[in-house]
């Protein structure tokens, strides 16, 4: 029994070539050519490209729809930044990383002169500190504001 079963399903004509054949003429995937169901005996028959293309014309084979986002409210957001909306500093988006380790190079020159400052008794110790905190709090971000500041106050 099984035997025969497998014999009537290879004399079962699939409709893969139709597909593939359709699929090139209409420039789409395999998954996107739809059979009307009512004339898939028509279809099976047709086994040359210029049978399908007679098909495509009678309208047994068509395209499926192409489904999909419609992008509303992403049409809207663009026209509103083409008229400068949406473009203030809260929008600018940076890598976290990039301005951390902007902070982290800064913060390590002037740490680095305000050690060599103390180590030659430049600075007290005292002005180093308050140095230190404000170059954390970003008052100072450069080494020469870090010069002026101390040539400042003495």
């Amino acid at each position: 029994m099984r035997v025969e079963a497998l014999k009537i399903i290879n004399k079962m004509k699939t409709l893969k070539l139709q597909k593939r054949i359709a699929a090139k003429i209409l420039g789409i995937g395999i998954n996107n050519v739809f059979f009307e169901p009512e004339r898939i005996t028509e279809i099976k028959d047709a086994i040359t490209r210029q049978d399908v293309e007679d098909l495509i014309k009678d309208k047994a084979i068509k395209k499926r729809p192409i489904g999909g986002n419609k992008r509303r409210s992403g049409k809207i957001r663009d026209l509103r930044r083409i008229k400068g909306r949406k473009r203030g500093v809260g929008k600018k988006r940076k890598r976290v990383g990039t301005r951390k380790r902007d902070y982290i190079n800064r913060i390590r020159k002037i740490r680095t002169l305000l050690k060599h400052m103390k180590d030659k008794k430049e600075i007290s110790s005292e002005k180093y500190n308050s140095s230190r905190k404000l170059a954390k709090a970003s008052v100072i971000k450069t080494k020469r504001e870090l010069i002026n500041y101390l040539k400042e106050n003495k």
